[in-house]
């Protein structure tokens, strides 16, 4: 008996789908196998395990550092609390265990505080880059041609760029008023958008060599013989094979990011009572560095430690992503 048209048609269909729905089992499920294995080679690697940890306890400190503080970071009442060991610029006591510096602020109190700041700018800077930078590499490594000549063109002007150039000069427009939109923006939000914004061009150019790595692959072909969609193509099947050498440099973006507003906040970038910033910290502490060098270490070693375990952990993600790793 003839099969109808319609039916035939239904039956393709189903073949279609069932061929499309393998082959994104067997995608997914090597993925995570390889995600599995990441994490079990990152457990053996022991400096790898104690960076992950420190860098957790500076998240914690950055969530629950009101609940542990005496005073707001902001307070001036160490300052007036000469008699019980506060004042302007004093050693470090029991009541204030990090002293007080120039400024009668609570150094100890300012030292957790900042871990907040330091975090929340990192991530959220490393993301604006990933967001801008995964983007503009998947459209270009896609789809190639003018797009691809067109990105890169724009990608050449960022790197061309001098950040810090160009943080110098918003910050004398903000001091004076003439950064417009800016105005209504805090300086930590300010330092996040700007990292976040001129950081993203190096990626750029590193995920649309890796698009048209794997744009090249047969299972490529096979999902777009099938029928998939472009857009189904480059984020379902491409940008998954993308991501680990992404995470890498997410990592190392968290370490600049930080690094880049400690040192913007020590050249002058923000309110030195209102922001509560490492780099702010180590500014102030710069006409006490003769008779208060713990104004200065505490905070410089805070900047330190932070980046050095956020930089390690993300070398040993580097190393679990390695290919050639031999176990």
């Amino acid at each position: 008996m003839a099969t109808s048209p319609g039916k035939t048609k239904t039956l393709d269909e189903s073949l279609t789908d069932g061929l499309d729905t393998d082959l994104q089992a067997r995608v997914a499920q090597q993925s995570t196998n390889q995600w599995v294995l990441v994490g079990q080679r990152i457990k053996k690697n022991r400096i790898a395990t104690l960076a992950f940890y420190y860098v957790l306890l500076n998240i914690l400190i950055a969530i629950l550092f009101p609940v542990v503080i005496a005073y707001a970071p902001n307070s001036r009442q160490p300052g007036l609390d000469r008699r019980f060991g506060g004042g302007s610029s004093n050693f470090p006591n029991l009541k204030y265990p990090g002293g007080t510096d120039v400024l009668g602020l609570d150094t100890f109190s300012r030292g957790l505080a900042g871990a907040q700041t330091s975090m929340l700018v990192g991530v959220l800077s490393t993301t604006i880059s990933l967001l801008i930078g995964v983007t503009v590499g998947l459209y270009a490594g896609y789809y190639q041609g003018k797009v691809e000549e067109i990105a890169m063109r724009i990608t050449d002007l960022f790197l061309a760029v001098p950040f810090l150039i160009i943080a110098l000069i918003l910050l004398s427009m903000i001091n004076r008023g003439q950064a417009g939109a800016l105005n209504g923006l805090d300086h930590v939000q300010i330092i996040t958008i700007l990292i976040g914004i001129f950081g993203w061009a190096g990626l750029a150019r590193l995920v649309t060599a890796n698009v048209k790595q794997v744009s090249s692959f047969e299972y490529i072909d096979a999902v777009r013989i099938m029928g998939a969609s472009d857009k189904r193509i480059m984020f379902i099947h491409i940008l998954p094979n993308t991501l680990a050498p992404v995470i890498v440099i997410g990592a190392i973006f968290i370490a600049g990011g930080i690094l880049s507003e400690a040192g913007l906040a020590f050249l002058g970038f923000g309110d030195p009572v209102n922001t509560i910033s490492w780099g702010i910290q180590v500014n102030l502490s710069r006409t006490e560095l003769q008779s208060h060098k713990e104004q200065a270490l505490i905070p410089g070693f805070a900047i330190f430690f932070l980046v050095l375990g956020v930089n390690l952990f993300g070398d040993a993600i580097r190393d679990a992503l390695d290919p050639k790793l031999k176990e």
